[in-house]
């Protein structure tokens, strides 16, 4: 018992402060008088000495946030074992391993749970904010999914102000986090604090479906997508020049690789300044949910109506990614939920593509994934 509250304290950055648990316990106790606890205790502030009291500061509030978070999220999934659980299914999607995160992966298949064991997971799912050694930390757990359950009145009310109050408690954490500095201190002071954790999967929403509008369906599928954003000539052009700061590739001399940088810099500077340019990404592949409401009879007539004058009307669906599990308490009518499928990069390539401006297939420099738009004449 005593080891597990040292490592806690570690963990969670409380060495060195006037805590009575902290006080208390034997192994720091232990540790204290051989002396070795001094000397961590040292080093620790000799690590905290390199940071501004607004980093501190901003840190501080973020610990602070995180034990709120971990008492109403406790709260949350206590709420819902209480509940009854009508529905549960939950696909959990493989993580990449460390060195993979990059890679695109060719085919996932998740593993799909029902019944009590999806139930569970979609609890643990959503306090699973931490790495496990083996997996990147630098892709987050996927475990989309839905659990629909039913439970009294005020139990619900209850889930309804834990998932808002959660929700404000991650937003603030979110908005605390820039505070920390540059990428590198944000690394540091996070994790230090929070060995191995997982910051987006602290700070996503939970996601939870109250029984109005009702909800018809929800089906997953895979988000195949490509992020497409404008840049201008002088952004292309600044982010060729922040290259110049890199180290050269592995068998080249420095001096080539400059001048190879200043060549494709010159290219560059050398096109219209109106040109109109694009910056693709491939998105990592993710699962995503349409969910479905049912129309009411008006809505129903009044879509109808929209059909026979325009040919043409709105789906009522929306599609949100999905993380995190759904939770859908006391519907009033039964719900189709669906699981996700497999993912097959080869398949999923036959789809036709959407029509709209085109890129050139060639970059305005192999340097960059920018591309010059086609005219649409």
């Amino acid at each position: 018992m005593g080891v597990l509250c040292a490592l806690t304290f570690f963990k969670e950055g409380r060495v060195g402060r006037n805590d009575a648990e902290y006080q208390a316990c034997p192994v720091v106790e232990l540790l204290v008088h051989v002396g070795i606890l001094s000397t961590i205790e040292t080093n620790q502030r000799l690590v905290m000495s390199q940071y501004s009291a607004a980093q501190l500061q901003a840190i501080d509030q973020i610990n602070e946030r995180i034990e709120a978070l971990e008492t109403v999220v406790a709260d949350l999934q206590s709420s819902l074992r209480r509940c009854d659980i009508v529905q549960a299914k939950v696909a959990v999607v493989p993580r990449p391993k460390k060195g993979e995160e990059t890679d695109l992966p060719q085919r996932i298949e998740p593993e799909l749970l029902t019944g009590t064991e999806a139930f569970d997971r979609a609890v643990f799912a959503l306090s699973d904010w931490y790495g496990d050694g083996e997996h990147s930390t630098k892709a987050v757990a996927r475990t989309p999914g839905t659990i629909v359950v039913r439970c009294s009145t005020t139990n619900a009310e209850m889930i309804d102000r834990r998932i808002a109050q959660a929700n404000a408690l991650k937003d603030q954490i979110k908005e605390l986090i820039p505070k920390l500095g540059t990428r590198n201190d944000r690394f540091e002071l996070l994790h230090n604090h929070h060995h191995m954790l997982v910051t987006l999967q602290l700070v996503r929403h939970y996601t939870a479906l109250p029984p109005e509008p009702v909800i018809q369906s929800l089906s997953f599928t895979w988000g195949v997508k490509t992020e497409i954003k404008k840049v201008t000539v002088a952004e292309a052009v600044e982010r060729i020049k922040n290259i110049m700061n890199d180290p050269a590739p592995e068998g080249m001399e420095p001096a080539q690789w400059q001048w190879i940088i200043s060549r494709e810099l010159n290219r560059v500077q050398s096109l219209p300044s109106n040109t109109e340019l694009r910056q693709r990404r491939k998105l990592v592949v993710r699962p995503m949910v349409n969910i479905r409401r049912r129309l009411s009879q008006t809505e129903r007539d009044s879509r109808r109506e929209k059909w026979e004058k325009e040919k043409k009307f709105d789906q009522p669906v929306s599609l949100r990614e999905a993380h995190t599990p759904l939770i859908v308490i006391n519907p009033t009518t039964p719900i189709k939920v669906g699981t996700l499928g497999v993912y097959d990069a080869i398949n999923g390539k036959k789809r036709a593509k959407r029509a709209g401006r085109k890129t050139s297939d060639e970059p305005i420099s192999w340097l960059l994934p920018i591309y010059p738009l086609l005219s649409s004449r």
